[in-house]
C-alpha cells in the first residue's frame, strides 16, 4: 500500500511539472530530462513511469479527463436539466481558467501528435463530454423544458464549440478573463438556440 501512495504521489509530481513546462515553455520542452530536472530526480526515476512521450500525454488526456469530468460531475446537481447546462458551461469555463493553457495545449498538441492511440484517446474524452451533454439535453426535450425538434447530439457539438471557440479566443490573450462575466452572454446566446 505505501509503494502504491508514493508511485501515485510520485505521478502527481510529474503531472505537475509537465503542466509547468507547458506553461512556462510549450509542449515541445516536456523531455524526460526536463521532467527529472524540475522534480529532482534522475531520468531513470521517471522511465520507471513513463517510456515515452506517448505514456507522458497518455497520463496527461488521463488527467485532463479525470478533472474536467469530476468539475462537470460537480455542477450537476439540480433537478432542472436547463440548469445543469448552464452550471456546467460555467464550471467549464472556471475549469478552462484554473488551468490555463495547459489542458488547452495538451489537447491541441496531442491532436498534431502522429500516435494513433492518443488521437483515439482524445476521440474519447470528446465523445464522453458530448454524451455528457446529450443526456442532459434529451432529459430536458422529454421535461419539455427546450424545443422538441432539436437534435440533443448537435446541440451538445454546439455547447462545446462554444466553449472551445472562447477558450481559443482567451488563450491569445494569456487567459486573462473571468469565467462568470462572460458565462451569462455565453448562456443566453446558446440558451436563445434550445429553448422552447
Amino acid at each position: 500500500m505505501q509503494m502504491r501512495r508514493r508511485t501515485t504521489i510520485r505521478r502527481q509530481q510529474i503531472v505537475d511539472s509537465i503542466r509547468n513546462i507547458i506553461s512556462s515553455k510549450g509542449i515541445e520542452y516536456v523531455t524526460i530530462s526536463e521532467i527529472a530536472k524540475r522534480i529532482g530526480t534522475s531520468k531513470t526515476a521517471i522511465y520507471r513511469h513513463f517510456k515515452s512521450k506517448r505514456d507522458i500525454l497518455s497520463l496527461l488526456i488521463d488527467n485532463i479527463e479525470e478533472t474536467l469530468m469530476d468539475a462537470l460531475d460537480k455542477a450537476i446537481g439540480s433537478e432542472d436539466p436547463v440548469q445543469n447546462l448552464k452550471n456546467l458551461l460555467l464550471a467549464h469555463l472556471t475549469y478552462a481558467r484554473e488551468r490555463r493553457e495547459t489542458s488547452f495545449i495538451v489537447i491541441m498538441g496531442a491532436m498534431q501528435f502522429s500516435d494513433a492511440g492518443i488521437r483515439e484517446k482524445i476521440s474519447q474524452l470528446i465523445q464522453k463530454y458530448l454524451r455528457k451533454i446529450e443526456k442532459i439535453l434529451t432529459s430536458a426535450i422529454k421535461l419539455g423544458l427546450i424545443k422538441k425538434d432539436i437534435n440533443p447530439r448537435i446541440s451538445a457539438i454546439a455547447f462545446l464549440g462554444l466553449i472551445q471557440s472562447t477558450v481559443t479566443v482567451w488563450s491569445y490573450k494569456n487567459f486573462n478573463f473571468v469565467p462568470q462575466k462572460i458565462h451569462a452572454q455565453l448562456w443566453n446566446i446558446y440558451r436563445e438556440g434550445i429553448v422552447a
